[in-house]
């Protein structure tokens, strides 16, 4: 409409003040002009007899679409399935997934919306993607660091899961399964909780992570496992076991990873020993009284236990309240350990 028609705002006439600012005669319309189809116009003249510059149900017409088409343009409408994005560390690996998340609206979902043993984008619109910024393991593969897409091909009683290198898709029409980088099993779970949007969610685990993806009250979920372990154990074998550092602190903290994960129990017991060759403190000999304890070697527990309450009686930045404090608690735990030896 804007092409044939042009309003000058700056023609104004200085004799008539009291006429409106958009007159006809302001009004140019060009000889291409479509016909809007107006027989008798407001003076009662037929058309062919009536100026079609100066017809007002023509120009109130224009001059409405012309302030109105900007704000109907403006309406926004929320999306029915919009992006949802979850990112997690595990490890020392970064994981995220973007995912476009449909809602069931009453509808039944797997083997009605979903269909069973077809091919599915896990989403809507675009396909959904997983990123690792580390490579990582799933279903005994490895998978190096990247971005792939996530298709799945759902059945009663288990799903296939793919992961596919192509991340280009909108839908699953053009998916091809050459570029697919591995494909397994997940089983299905069926839920209490109704979910009413897809939604894939991360449980983290020591340094690794299970992947859950669900709708309606139907579950699936895999694991990913990082490489850290593997990692730290290179780096402790290489760097502390073989007295390279001197640095207390990494003695401790490998000792403590050991700890934490219940794994491993006599290298974490090395490790802590050789923190405490290098710095006699007393935090060093808690640690150790703790991993005795898992071993159940009471009698060193006990012996060490000692060694700890002699070293926090002489602090000199503690006061006799906080010292008091500290040998009542490593006196409790003597007396455990005294017990688990009648046992």
């Amino acid at each position: 409409m804007k092409a044939w028609l042009t309003i000058d705002l700056l023609r104004r006439d200085a004799s008539a003040v009291k006429k409106p600012f958009f007159r006809p005669s302001s009004l140019n319309f060009s000889p291409n002009m479509p016909d809007f189809g107006c027989k008798i116009c407001l003076h009662g003249q037929k058309k062919d007899n009536f100026p079609r510059s100066k017809c007002p149900v023509v120009t109130s017409l224009l001059i409405f679409l012309i302030i109105t088409s900007d704000s109907f343009s403006q309406i926004s409408f929320p999306s029915l399935s919009p992006k949802g994005r979850i990112e997690q560390n595990i490890g020392l690996t970064n994981l995220t997934i973007d995912y476009e998340r449909p809602a069931a609206r009453g509808r039944k979902i797997f083997g009605g919306l979903v269909k069973y043993d077809k091919l599915w984008r896990t989403g809507a619109g675009n396909c959904t993607k997983i990123t690792f910024s580390k490579p990582v393991i799933i279903d005994n593969k490895k998978v190096n660091q990247g971005t792939y897409s996530i298709f799945t091909i759902p059945g009663m009683s288990e799903w296939t899961v793919i992961l596919n290198k192509d991340t280009t898709l909108y839908g699953s029409g053009s998916y091809s399964e050459k570029n697919d980088l591995i494909r397994f099993k997940a089983k299905v779970q069926y839920t209490d909780r109704h979910y009413e949007s897809l939604t894939i969610d991360i449980d983290v685990i020591p340094n690794n992570a299970v992947i859950y993806i669900a709708w309606e009250r139907t579950q699936i979920s895999f694991r990913v496992d990082t490489e850290i372990d593997k990692m730290v154990n290179e780096s402790i074998e290489q760097n502390l076991l073989t007295d390279k550092s001197e640095d207390p602190e990494e003695y401790a903290m490998a000792a403590e990873y050991y700890y934490f994960l219940n794994k491993n129990l006599d290298r974490a017991k090395i490790l802590i020993d050789k923190a405490i060759a290098r710095r006699n403190e007393a935090w060093y000999y808690r640690q150790k009284i703790d991993i005795l304890e898992r071993q159940k070697k009471y009698k060193e527990a006990i012996e060490c236990t000692r060694l700890a309450i002699s070293l926090d009686q002489n602090r000199a930045d503690w006061d006799a309240k906080s010292k008091k404090e500290s040998k009542e608690e490593y006196e409790k735990r003597i007396d455990y350990f005294n017990n688990q030896l009648k046992q």
